[in-house]
């Protein structure tokens, strides 16, 4: 059996010991295993380009490292996810890395699950599993949200998640687990719902964190902008795909009166580039008066459904934090609105307007309207039959067809680069 076992630990550590007595145990019993240590990788953060699928299909052709690790993930039969959580999270190196995990899915959209998901490049997938190191306060809740989110993650990675586990686990037991394929459905829980935000008293200015990798040219600014058009008190925004400002941005933060996050949403979860900020508030954990939290979180695909398992985390981010939550606004279809005409785009924007106006006046999020901007939460299943025969249909995939074309790479849009040859 030929594993992967891509360890996200930013520090040498004992969580490292954990991982080399599995890979012995593994080898000793003949099986093949690679493990990956991802902090000893020039890994980028993922921007947002697209370019793995219309430029380059199937390769992120400006991060080599990345290529390494992807072609011994879609060569493996099992693939360990492996970090220490951070802030209730796996590691930021670890997040970085699941981003470029992009490059092995297809863009073109089919229905899963009765959802739309991606749909694959590759005829095989590894079986997948995660492996955490707990932090002092991971509670059942916690590993309840980061069972959703990486189930999820590996439905849209074209696998299912056989388990999450932490270190207390015995290695031989954990080894059980890996050399067995767990039977049954996917891990995630179905059918979740938004969850309330609190009321503050209305703020005089919001600080607001834009964490798209695309920067000032991504969809989340532009949304983020409506609602601060709505809100219309002061405001200062702050760019997180700017890593290097990382100090700056958590001393504004902690000088905030309200703070809104924006996101768009990466393998289930906030980008590589939010994670690291997010790590980098811990030191403030416990300090008093942190400001309140809200969070726009928007999605490529149509459902809003997609982003409900992340806003658990998010809830749960602003209580480590002792943060009131404001709420979440979520999106689907999110994807396109910064080129879209404005006849297309005014009934979102309308929305967020009155969104950011009536949070200025009650300090609360309207539901009636985040239920609007949500909709579809998800498609009826009698749409079904009718949603896979239109994305049968070459109008379905025209706006990743143009582009591949402009860029000459129509004709290899289902190439599979990492296929090692038997």
């Amino acid at each position: 059996m030929k594993i992967t076992i891509l360890n996200g630990n930013p520090e040498p550590s004992g969580f490292d010991q954990y991982l080399k007595v599995l890979k012995s145990a593994l080898e000793t019993n003949n099986h093949q295993v690679t493990r990956i240590d991802l902090r000893e990788l020039p890994l980028k953060y993922c921007i947002g380009c697209f370019d793995c699928w219309v430029k380059t299909p199937g390769i992120c052709d400006a991060d080599d490292a990345s290529q390494e690790m992807d072609r011994a993930v879609i060569n493996s039969d099992f693939t360990l996810w492996a970090a220490p959580l951070k802030m209730g999270f796996p590691a930021a190196l670890m997040k970085m890395a699941l981003d470029k995990h992009l490059p092995l899915i297809h863009p073109y959209m089919v229905v899963d699950q009765n959802e739309a998901h991606h749909l694959k490049r590759y005829k095989i997938y590894p079986r997948v599993g995660m492996l955490i190191e707990k932090e002092e306060d991971t509670d059942a809740k916690d590993l309840r949200i980061l069972t959703d989110i990486f189930s999820r993650t590996a439905l849209n990675f074209k696998s299912k998640l056989d388990f999450l586990e932490t270190t207390e686990l015995a290695v031989e037991d954990l080894i059980i687990m890996i050399l067995n394929s767990r039977k049954g459905r996917h891990l995630f829980q179905r059918k979740l719902g938004p969850v309330p935000g609190a009321q503050i008293a209305p703020p005089n200015r919001i600080t607001v964190f834009n964490g798209s990798p695309r920067g000032k040219k991504g969809n989340t600014p532009i949304m983020l902008g409506e609602f601060i058009k709505g809100f219309g008190g002061d405001c200062e925004i702050h760019h997180l795909v700017r890593v290097k400002d990382c100090d700056q941005q958590v001393h504004a933060f902690q000088e905030a009166e309200c703070v809104w996050i924006g996101f768009p949403l990466y393998t289930d979860a906030m980008p590589g580039i939010v994670k690291n900020f997010i790590e980098a508030l811990e030191p403030l954990r416990g300090r008093e008066n942190n400001p309140p939290i809200g969070f726009l979180v928007q999605s490529g695909f149509p459902e809003g459904l997609h982003s409900r398992y992340v806003e658990r985390y998010l809830e749960r981010l602003a209580l480590r934090l002792g943060s009131p939550y404001l709420g979440t606004i979520v999106k689907g279809g999110g994807e396109g609105t910064r080129i879209m005409p404005p006849e297309a785009t005014q009934g979102l924007f309308e929305k967020l307007i009155s969104l950011g106006s009536s949070f200025a006046s009650s300090g609360q999020l309207d539901s009636a309207i985040l239920k609007e901007i949500a909709k579809p939460e998800c498609y009826p299943l009698a749409l079904n039959p009718v949603f896979r025969l239109f994305l049968r249909l070459p109008i379905a995939h025209g706006y990743f067809d143009s582009m591949l074309k402009e860029n000459d790479a129509f004709e290899r849009r289902f190439d599979v680069p990492f296929v090692e040859q038997s």
